[in-house]
């Protein structure tokens, strides 16, 4: 018979604790794993949730669309009348800012397809703006206004008094030309104010070629001085009939 083995030793204390740290870490391990696979499947819920089309990529046509499909039902154009009055009594009673907002709220809700009722919103917010000074926002009102109606006098009248303010006088001038072209009645009313602009920008238009040949000139010596020569060596002729320039060489 063979001899008897001999029992496997006990553990040591530091194996029982490396087993038993190693546990906790398998433990840790897993529990992380379900915290993260449920954090995953609650976003992707989330996600089909809010993306009813089922198109979950950013930026593609079929998103825009989604987002433009969700504007339009939230529009209430019985709502946006509303606001719209409410915008002119507070205009009316001098509230400006409470005006501006209520116009804006009724733009956020009138449909796309409304499109002369949201070119007046932009007009009648730009009203406001004139009053506060912000022409550069007025500007930008009544681009809004007549892309959406080309034939929307007063917002060219606006704009042109924006241009003014800003001492745009070719702009100014302009967009006074639109209006009365559109509403030959202005001519009367607005005929000084249109002299006076046509002159302003007539002297915008020489100070501005004035600069324009300053820093030709400036530029034309730097390249002729390495020839010996300068652009007193060369003269503008104007022609008296077409209004066009002739270089002539003069030593």
């Amino acid at each position: 018979r063979g001899a008897a083995r001999a029992p496997p030793p006990p553990p040591s204390e530091g194996g029982a604790v490396e087993a038993s740290v190693g546990a906790e870490e398998s433990d840790k391990a897993c529990v992380g794993e379900g915290v993260e696979a449920a954090a995953v499947e609650a976003a992707q819920e989330q996600r089909r949730a809010s993306d009813p089309w089922g198109d979950e990529s950013d930026g593609s046509e079929a998103e825009a669309e989604r987002r433009k499909a969700e504007e339009e039902a939230l529009k209430d154009p019985v709502r946006a009348q509303e606001l719209r009055q409410q915008g002119n009594d507070f205009f009316k009673a001098g509230k400006l800012h409470d005006a501006r907002e209520a116009y804006s709220e009724a733009l956020y809700l009138t449909p796309s397809a409304d499109a002369k009722d949201r070119a007046v919103l932009h007009c009648n917010r730009a009203a406001c703006l004139q009053k506060l000074g912000r022409w550069d926002e007025v500007v930008t009102d009544c681009k809004a206004a007549v892309d959406l109606d080309a034939d929307y006098v007063k917002a060219y009248m606006r704009r042109s008094a924006a241009f003014e303010a800003q001492g745009r006088w070719h702009d100014a001038l302009e967009d006074l030309k639109k209006a009365i072209e559109l509403e030959p009645s202005l001519k009367s009313s607005e005929y000084r104010r249109q002299a006076m602009l046509e002159q302003r920008s007539q002297q915008q238009f020489e100070k501005d070629k004035e600069e324009m040949m300053s820093k030709l000139k400036d530029l034309g010596n730097t390249v002729l001085g390495k020839f010996g020569m300068s652009c007193d060596n060369f003269k503008l002729d104007q022609d008296p009939n077409t209004g066009g320039y002739s270089i002539r060489y003069q030593n």
